[in-house]
């Protein structure tokens, strides 16, 4: 939040207050509305994107992740097996909108909408936001090689808890684990199935 220096409690934040606002990067904006919407309690993701005749990005908004709402076809498929996932976009108009200045070099927020059509996250639910859940680069080797060295991934879990000060702290959950080294575990699969159908 510092780094736009708008000098305002988050939770106070009005259109009024941001747009104009500018950062340096497009990096730096985005960061920016990720650790507000942490602050504030929902997740977010990327929403339109505009770019020049060169393919460079000139516009980009983020919106709440209850934004918009299910297509229908994905809620009455009379060949669905598993019973659809709850609802979650319920045409929240929450979002943030900055464009490249030519001018100034910097990124302008353009639009911003702080008001929601439901409830935030408490304190206790914010860690479970999807937006604000991941596993860091570092974290991922050390339980890549830890499940190398034999730990099951539930101890290796216990162990990044206590690193950490707290299952709240680590970044991710334990499921995000077991999906990450899992997914490692898929790409080193395919990798040896390549070389033996090259070999033969």
């Amino acid at each position: 939040m510092e780094s736009a220096n708008i000098g305002k409690d988050p939770s106070d934040l009005l259109e009024e207050d941001m747009v104009g606002i500018e950062f340096k990067s497009i990096e730096e904006a985005e960061s920016f509305y990720h650790i507000y919407s942490k602050i504030i309690g929902f997740s977010v993701r990327k929403n339109q994107c505009r770019k020049n005749q060169a393919g460079i990005v000139i516009t980009q908004s983020w919106c709440c992740s209850n934004e918009g709402f299910r297509r229908t076809k994905y809620i009455k498929n009379p060949n669905r097996v598993r019973e659809p996932r709850s609802e979650i976009r319920i045409g929240c108009r929450a979002m943030f909108r900055v464009c490249y200045s030519k001018i100034t070099k910097l990124w302008v927020v353009k639009e911003f909408r702080a008001n929601h059509n439901h409830c935030m996250a408490t304190d206790m639910q914010k860690f479970f936001l999807r937006s604000h859940r991941k596993i860091s680069a570092a974290e991922l080797e050390q339980a890549k090689l830890l499940k190398k060295a034999g730990m099951k991934t539930s101890e290796i879990w216990n162990l990044f808890c206590h690193q950490n000060s707290g299952w709240d702290k680590v970044g991710c959950t334990k499921k995000d684990l077991y999906n990450s080294l899992a997914a490692g575990r898929r790409g080193v699969d395919d990798l040896d199935a390549n070389t033996t159908l090259t070999i033969l």
